[in-house]
């Protein structure tokens, strides 16, 4: 941003920040201050609680040390100051204890705006449109709030929890958002193991008119049992003709998709390549910060500016996309609506990918472009035919369905509609009302009733979206805390609870902290300190409510039995066994820590001082090591070869002069 803003005034690189003339462009990172460690006592104890300090204070982060000191000298002969951090909560608290704590005390000015920060905004904010930041002084104090009552739901809820636990079971950590985060997960952990699959019968025949073929599924009301199917089935063996009695068709108009937000994008990135949240984050912020080649990733916003039209023409034009460019006085609110913009805009890109981009950043960069150049096309039309096909009184439908016009799909693919999944993809229909038509089969098949799918970390945040779990830039450190506390874990794509998780959401689910809809009252709460203008007075009501709140939710912790608990391995030791245990062809048996450690040792003592996994064809051991196995002689086969990952088994075969079918 300080970039950006730098550019646009004119300003150059000087030293740690720019300049021109008076002008300096100084910048932080992120937070440089945090609440002070010593304002809860060193040693845990029950009768130290609840921690209620009188005044917050604040120390510098351990990586700020340097960058405050060039603050505190450009601030000290500074006559004005201009707050351009975001415009939104976090971005005024930022600015707000740096000045605060480096003794500032002059006039200061607010740019904000949720525009993109083009030159051309920014030469006109400076112009006419910075604002006395007075006017913010509610939002310093809303983000206040935010902060002190998230750290003492934290240190009180989280310190009593441990110190009621039995030895041994490490830190039980409570917290605003991630507990009832983590409520979502182990209540579809209950709705599976609770679920009971219901058996149900379906009905299909084939049909062919000359050369073309179809299905259909029997029409019916209500559920067939899997005996009435096969009655249905059974009666309808001989058919040897059907007519078509209806056949509708339609035209639907597909409109683009929505640009991403930091969400979106995750969700997707999920979806398609297994991404954590995090991953997905981390991999948005280098392309943002170090290639600089799409905007700011960490927004909720799906929306851009009126005044980002300019812009986005210039990018089209790098994209060599100019046949877009042509389209953009039709674009409407679907993709240019100031009334739906918030901190930030929608992630674009802003240029074409840069070489060095690793595997990784390539793949999400190019769902960043493909998902740019998609909301900017033309509509898709599918055309959908409904037939129903009539036999011996029964009656099956077939939907059928193709692109007319393919517009945005030709640059994404489009989500399946789950509920048409078995619909058949055919250009055209040669069938016509009356049409008779031979019947090739009638079957029935045997089904049963799902349990609800597991969370996924895309569908998780899409929930946490929802219900305001939250903000773009918390979900994904919120998801890691969750797997690092050892409360969840990764079984494939999807999340899973572990014991201790299942405890913790045993002992509080009938408490507000593991609430989702208390996480929606805070939240409006806090708005309101800002849009109702409340300033410190605001600040004051909404803590004695969170005092409250946390001396509540501490008496009852206090009278609660909390269970022993199995210690859950840590993702990296768990991470480490599953690696060895591919590298060695053994199984690993659970994820509780003693297992996992116990394994650990015996799998690193046999490649240490056992025989290793077999003998090379050169005579020598065969050790596994972290890419792949080698002899000790320097063979080597990698733990991937011809796009497929080997097992050990496989890898033996080779370096002992065998080989294997792939």
């Amino acid at each position: 941003m300080a970039r950006d803003i730098a550019k646009a005034l004119g300003a150059g690189k000087d030293g740690s920040f720019f300049s021109k003339g008076d002008l300096i462009v100084a910048h932080a990172l992120g937070h440089l201050y945090e609440v002070a460690d010593d304002l809860a006592p060193e040693r845990w104890s029950l009768e130290g609680l609840p921690i209620f300090p009188e005044r917050f204070r604040y120390r510098p982060l351990p990586r700020a040390g340097e960058l405050l000191k060039e603050l505190r000298r450009v601030l000290s002969k500074a006559t004005e100051v201009v707050i351009a951090t975001d415009p939104g909560r976090e971005g005024e608290l930022i600015a707000r204890l740096i000045l605060e704590h480096l003794g500032w005390r002059g006039r200061t000015l607010r740019l904000w705006t949720a525009e993109a920060l083009t030159p051309e905004v920014v030469r006109r904010e400076f112009q006419k449109g910075l604002r006395p930041a007075e006017e913010f002084d509610s939002l310093y104090q809303a983000a206040l709030a935010r902060q002190h009552a998230d750290w003492l739901v934290g240190i009180n809820l989280t310190r009593a929890l441990t110190l009621k636990a039995p030895r041994g079971g490490g830190v039980w950590s409570v917290g605003r958002v991630q507990t009832p985060t983590l409520r979502l997960v182990v209540e579809r952990e209950e709705a599976i193991e609770a679920f009971r699959p219901t058996p149900y019968g379906v009905v299909e025949a084939r049909f062919a008119k000359g050369g073309f073929r179809y299905k259909g599924k029997l029409l019916h009301e209500g559920t067939l049992s899997p005996e009435e199917a096969q009655a249905i089935a059974e009666a309808l063996k001989g058919a040897k003709e059907g007519q078509v009695v209806s056949l509708k068709e339609e035209e639907r108009t597909l409109l683009p998709p929505l640009l991403h937000s930091l969400t979106s994008l995750q969700r997707e990135a999920n979806a398609r390549y297994g991404f954590s949240a995090k991953r997905t984050l981390d991999l948005a912020q280098a392309l943002y910060e170090e290639h600089k080649c799409i905007s700011y990733p960490r927004t909720d916003s799906r929306h851009l500016p009126e005044s980002a039209r300019s812009l986005v023409r210039r990018v089209l034009e790098k994209l060599g996309r100019e046949d877009l460019a042509e389209r953009l006085p039709k674009v409407g609110k679907r993709v240019f609506d100031d009334s739906k913009l918030t901190d930030h805009h929608a992630i674009i890109p802003l240029s074409p990918p840069p070489d060095g981009l690793t595997p990784d950043e390539a793949k999400v960069y190019d769902l960043v472009r493909r998902r740019f150049l998609a909301a900017l096309s033309e509509p898709a039309k599918e055309k959908r035919v409904e037939a129903i096909t009539e036999v011996s009184g029964r009656r099956f439908r077939t939907l059928f369905r193709s692109l007319a016009e393919p517009g945005w799909t030709q640059e994404e693919a489009p989500p399946k509609p789950q509920e048409e999944e078995e619909a058949e993809e055919v250009g055209r229909v040669p069938l016509a009302q009356g049409d008779q038509v031979a019947v090739e089969g009638v079957r029935w098949e045997r089904r049963e009733t799902k349990p609800p799918a597991r969370y996924t970390e895309g569908t998780l945040l899409k929930e946490m979206e929802r219900l305001g779990l939250g903000t773009p830039a918390t979900r994904a450190s919120i998801l890691e805390n969750l797997k690092e506390r050892g409360y969840l874990l990764l079984s494939g794509k999807s999340l899973v609870p572990t014991e201790k998780g299942r405890a913790l959401i045993a002992l509080l689910r009938e408490r507000r902290v593991a609430s989702p809809e208390m996480t929606g009252e805070w939240e409006a709460r806090l708005e309101a300190i800002w849009r109702e203008r409340l300033g410190e007075e605001g600040y004051r009501r909404f803590m004695a409510g969170i005092r409250s709140f946390v001396q509540e939710e501490l008496e009852a912790i206090l009278s609660m039995e909390v269970p022993e608990v199995r210690k859950t391995a840590t993702p990296k030791m768990l991470a480490y066994a599953k690696s060895l245990a591919r590298q060695l062809g053994k199984k690993l048996e659970g994820d509780d820590f003693d297992t996992v450690k116990a394994f650990i040792e015996e799998a690193k003592a046999q490649i240490q001082e056992g025989n290793g996994l077999g003998t090379c064809a050169c005579g020598a051991r065969i050790v596994p090591f972290s890419k792949g196995w080698k002899c000790e002689a320097g063979h080597v086969v990698w733990g991937e070869m011809w796009g497929k990952r080997l097992t050990a088994k496989q890898a033996v075969a080779l370096l002992e002069g065998g080989k294997f079918l792939h």
